[in-house]
């Protein structure tokens, strides 16, 4: 075998995550080196080299969040390249505002989220996700309080 040379990196993981990946990777058989080197090859093939998903907001209050990569005008309808655990291709609507076309091109490289309305007057609203949402805060990582709430918020719909 040939002496490789290569960097070592090191990165801080969870102890629950970790326990986690490590009965995945001694269920697989891979050693720990092999299976971050295997992970990690899989997700950047899958970034890198997967076609966009065509992605057409029809519907009324669809929306899809992600970094946005690209936004571009052509001649039929404004489209945008948005990546999250895919990329998706995302087709706007025809009547999509110039300002909204200008924001979008200032918003490359920031992690977004469209959603299309029933408003003609706002056919599409942008907002910009910096900071965490309230289901990521660490007070409400716990899984028995995720649990209760949808299951309260699945009985109010009931009402």
């Amino acid at each position: 075998m040939e002496n490789e040379q290569g960097i070592r990196r090191v990165s801080w993981l969870p102890k629950k995550l970790d326990a986690e990946i490590e009965n995945i990777r001694k269920k697989i058989g891979y050693t720990r080196s092999g299976f971050y080197r295997y992970a990690l090859t899989r997700l950047l093939e899958h970034a890198l080299l997967s076609k966009p998903t065509e992605t057409h907001l029809d519907e009324p209050w669809q929306e899809i969040t992600g970094i946005l990569e690209t936004a571009e005008t052509n001649d039929q309808s404004p489209t945008i390249r948005i990546s999250c655990t895919t990329n998706h291709k995302i087709t706007l609507p025809a009547n999509t505002p110039q300002t909204t076309l200008q924001q979008l091109q200032k918003l490359q490289g920031q992690k977004i989220a469209i959603l299309k309305t029933d408003d003609p007057n706002r056919p599409i609203i942008i907002r910009t996700l910096n900071e965490s949402t309230v289901a990521y805060k660490k007070s409400y990582q716990k899984w028995s309080f995720r649990i209760r709430a949808l299951c309260v918020m699945r009985s109010a719909a009931f009402f």
